[in-house]
This record gives structure tokens, C-alpha cells and sequence, in this order.
């Protein structure tokens, strides 16, 4: 029972792991609900012209054929809009474009007692595959729908016909809901394996920041980031290859990581980045140059007590005077200043490497 809960809750994952995954579901969703509604509106349409054209015997289904045109016409201009602003909009449109198609199905049902739901169960066959969240919630729905079909259909249909809705209802819900649970644990797996992809390519593993990859893409974006300043921090560990060759590289990647941290839990992991083997840059948005000096006084003297020496440099521009390059060069060639200071000391110039 354990393992069926995971894998009705959870996709078969982890719960910390499928929570993790939620914004790329939710993006996934989006895709899908932008390309479904697109398709089902011009079908609908189609659906209703080929009626109005005909004098056949569904001529009364062209109402709900444009109500449902109307409906996905809405669906569509709102994935394409408000929803990239609106995420936790995206869930619930979902499910109610669900409720709307299973709504319309059995309304075809109830106009047309003398025929088989056949729009129903196609419609029982294609919801799985709309949207990407927890298996459980569309097993429910499905399951409602098919027990809506079955008292419709035993209450008005004749018996022949509500016997052979209710058993072809019940056998391919049972399918509909394997296939629900099955292709959620294939995307919430494939979103998995994604995601760690798009981790390693652009996160340093020892040290957890962003690498220099990810800095050369988003140097360039942070102007328009901020609105009145920006600050490129340019750190260096002191004495690393020294530590390396005392102690061992073990040692030396302890010092990395606790520079990485310290610096992480100030600036935040979206904008720290390991740019060289013992060289981090760090963006500080809109916030005085003064602010920042005195962070990183602060930071440094917790490192120092901890046995660590980072030399700083740090350079700040106006929103719409920034240069990039100039900006790093500038809080590169400060760092460095401090650094030959540093190496200066007695006690320090054995440790220049």
C-alpha cells in the first residue's frame, strides 16, 4: 500500500523530489494546454460547420460544438498569456478544461439515448495525456466521470445500450487510470533526469554555485535585472594551492565549499558563480556600493576565524551606464590589488603561488 500511495502521490518519486519538479510540470502543462485548446478549436469549429452544411441527424449537437470552440478558443489565449505571469492558474484551467470535456460527452450521451458513448470514452482515453500532476487526482476524475456515464446511462438509455456503456465505461476507465499512472511516471522521470542534466550543466558540483557557463550566459542579462545599481563582487581564496599541497585536495575542496557557502547564503545561488579553479564572482542588485563592502568585511572576518583568506574586489555601476566587461575587469584588478597586498605580509609570501 506504501508503494501504491508513492506512486499515486508522488509519480513513483521521492516526495522532496516531486516537489522539486513542480514549476517544470507546470511549464509542461502550459505547452499542453496551449497546443490542445488550439487543436480542439479549430476541431470544434469544423465539427459545427460540417453540421450546419449537413441536415443530418446531429444537427442540434452545433450549438455545443461552438460553445466548446468558444471554450478552448479562451483556454488558448489565456496559456498563451496570463498564464506564463499566472503559474498557479495553469492547474486549475486544466482540470476544469477536463471537467468541461467530460461535460460535454455526456451531454452528447443524454441528447442521443439511442447511440452509444462513443464521444465519452474517447474523451476517457484522451485526458491522460493533457496535463502532467499527481496520478491520483486524475485516476478520481476519471473514475467520477465513468460513474456519472453509468447512472445516466442505466437512468435514460435503454438497456441494451446503458449495458454497453456501463461495461465499456468501466473497462476503459480501468485502462484510462493505468495509463494515467503509467505516463505520469515516465514524465515525472524524464522531468527528473531533465532537470539533473540541466543542473550539471550549469552548477559547479563541489562548490554548489553556478559555473563559469552559466556566468558567460548571464552576464549580459543583468542590466536589465536591475533597476538602479549594479555590484560585481570578485572573490579569491588565498593559499589555496598551498592547502592543496599540505594538506591534500580533500582540505583545499573544504575551503572551497565553505568560501561557496558563505557567499551563497549572502547572495543567494542564483548569482554566485565559480568562474576559476579558486575564483567566484557575485552580483549584488540595487544595493549600495557601501552595503556591499561591508557584507563582504563581514564575510571575510567569519572565513578568517575559520581559517580562510579571501581577497575581495568590487566595482558598481549605474543601471543605465553598465558595462559588463568593464565592470568585471574593474572588480578583477581590485581583487588582484588586494591579493599582492595580502602576499606581501611575511607570513603570507611563502603561500603565493
Amino acid at each position: 500500500m506504501k508503494k501504491l500511495g508513492k506512486i499515486l502521490l508522488y509519480a513513483g518519486l521521492d516526495r522532496e523530489e516531486f516537489n522539486a519538479l513542480k514549476d517544470d510540470a507546470l511549464a509542461e502543462t502550459r505547452r499542453s494546454l496551449r497546443i490542445y485548446s488550439m487543436f480542439a478549436m479549430f476541431l470544434f469549429i469544423v465539427m459545427a460547420l460540417f453540421e450546419m452544411v449537413s441536415n443530418g441527424h446531429f444537427a442540434q449537437n452545433i450549438g455545443i460544438y461552438f460553445a466548446m470552440a468558444a471554450i478552448n478558443g479562451f483556454v488558448w489565449l489565456l496559456s498563451r498569456r496570463m498564464l506564463s505571469n499566472h503559474p498557479d492558474l495553469v492547474l486549475p484551467l486544466a482540470y476544469l478544461l477536463v471537467a468541461t470535456l467530460y461535460v460535454f460527452a455526456l451531454t452528447l450521451t443524454m441528447l442521443h439515448t439511442d447511440l452509444p458513448a462513443v464521444t465519452f470514452i474517447a474523451v476517457l482515453e484522451l485526458t491522460p495525456f493533457l496535463f502532467t500532476d499527481r496520478p491520483v487526482y486524475i485516476v478520481l476524475l476519471n473514475i467520477a466521470a465513468t460513474a456519472a456515464l453509468c447512472v445516466l446511462s442505466w437512468m435514460f438509455k435503454p438497456q441494451d445500450i446503458a449495458i454497453g456503456d456501463e461495461w465499456n465505461g468501466i473497462t476503459l476507465c480501468a485502462v484510462s487510470v493505468a495509463a494515467a499512472v503509467f505516463q505520469r511516471r515516465l514524465r515525472f522521470r524524464a522531468l527528473s533526469q531533465a532537470r539533473r542534466i540541466r543542473y550539471l550543466s550549469e552548477t559547479d558540483v563541489l562548490t554548489g554555485t553556478r559555473n563559469r557557463n552559466m556566468f558567460e550566459e548571464m552576464a549580459l542579462k543583468y542590466p536589465s535585472m536591475c533597476a538602479r545599481t549594479l555590484t560585481c563582487v570578485y572573490a579569491d581564496a588565498n593559499g589555496l594551492h598551498a592547502l592543496n599541497d599540505t594538506k591534500g585536495h580533500k582540505a583545499g575542496d573544504v575551503m572551497l565549499q565553505t568560501i561557496a557557502k558563505a557567499l551563497l547564503d549572502h547572495f543567494g545561488s542564483g548569482h554566485v558563480y565559480r568562474v576559476g579553479g579558486d575564483e567566484f564572482v557575485a552580483f549584488a542588485l540595487d544595493t549600495p556600493h557601501e552595503s556591499v563592502e561591508k557584507d563582504m568585511k563581514r564575510i571575510t572576518a567569519a572565513l578568517a576565524r575559520q581559517g580562510y583568506d579571501l581577497s575581495v574586489g568590487i566595482a558598481s555601476g549605474a543601471q543605465d551606464a553598465i558595462d559588463m566587461e568593464a565592470l568585471r575587469v574593474a572588480a578583477e584588478k581590485e581583487m588582484y590589488r588586494e591579493k599582492e597586498r595580502y602576499y606581501r605580509q611575511p607570513d603570507h609570501e611563502r603561500r603565493k603561488q
